[in-house]
């Protein structure tokens, strides 16, 4: 079967199964075998966020890059309050990578108290816990500094989808992952080095961060899966 005949083509945004278009979470619903959909119920949903919002950043000659992590992204269904915390921490360090090493202990603390609740087993006290870490993070300064507007807002942004998403009902250690990623991103926006106004230069780091999430994902389920060659992805790209 010639795959150029038979894919829609990779672009942005979502798109109707009969369109001949389709964004990457919309292959991963193909190549699964489920009903045609951005929200595949085999991908978690930290990953299948991550992957849309890059898949819709990328411009057209980049969004191949997408290609090699296709097939991990499917057979991601597993869920607990483990792995969420895991993958927010994860994100916690892809963004204090942005930021230089003496500027990151303000995050670096509010992280360890998500790792001491994860060592420990449900307190009765946690109800406290969680509080403690949502009153924080609504608490938390944004840093002022040079960046420009837009890179700025990009941070303070993120950093209050971050505490939106933070929920009482949640336990210690996701509450507290969440808790840093706000701290994290409230740092970012005074003190990141990279160049996050450029939504290419995001978008291109997001591809990268997207892998180490999956690593996450695997490394706390003990998922094992197949890397995709540099031959069997280019023969999709080429196709997508």
């Amino acid at each position: 079967m010639d795959l150029r005949h038979s894919l829609p083509s990779l672009t942005a945004g979502a798109h109707d199964a009969d369109s001949g278009e389709a964004c990457v979470m919309e292959y991963v619903s193909v190549l699964a075998g489920e009903p045609w959909s951005d929200r595949p119920e085999c991908t978690h949903p930290i990953l299948a966020h991550e992957a849309r919002t890059a898949n819709d950043m990328l411009d057209d000659a980049d969004r191949p890059r997408l290609v090699p992590l296709v097939g991990r992204l499917f057979g991601t269904a597993d869920d607990s309050a483990e792995l969420r915390s895991r993958l927010r921490l994860t994100q916690v360090h892809q963004v204090l990578r942005l930021i230089a090493v003496g500027d990151r202990a303000p995050a670096l603390t509010v992280a360890e108290r998500a790792e001491d609740a994860l060592r420990r087993p449900a307190a009765l006290d946690e109800s406290a816990d969680v509080s403690e870490a949502v009153a924080l993070a609504h608490a938390l300064p944004v840093r002022t500094g040079d960046l420009d507007l837009v890179h700025a807002q990009h941070h303070v942004a993120a950093s209050r989808v971050m505490a939106f998403a933070l929920n009482p009902e949640m336990g210690a250690a996701e509450a507290w992952s969440l808790a840093a990623l706000v701290a994290a991103h409230r740092l970012a926006a005074g003190e990141c080095r990279a160049d996050c106004g450029s939504e290419r230069s995001r978008a291109l780091r997001m591809v990268r961060d997207l892998g180490e999430l999956l690593d996450t994902y695997d490394a706390v389920t003990g998922r094992e899966t197949t890397p995709v060659t540099d031959g069997a992805a280019r023969r999709l790209a080429a196709a997508l």
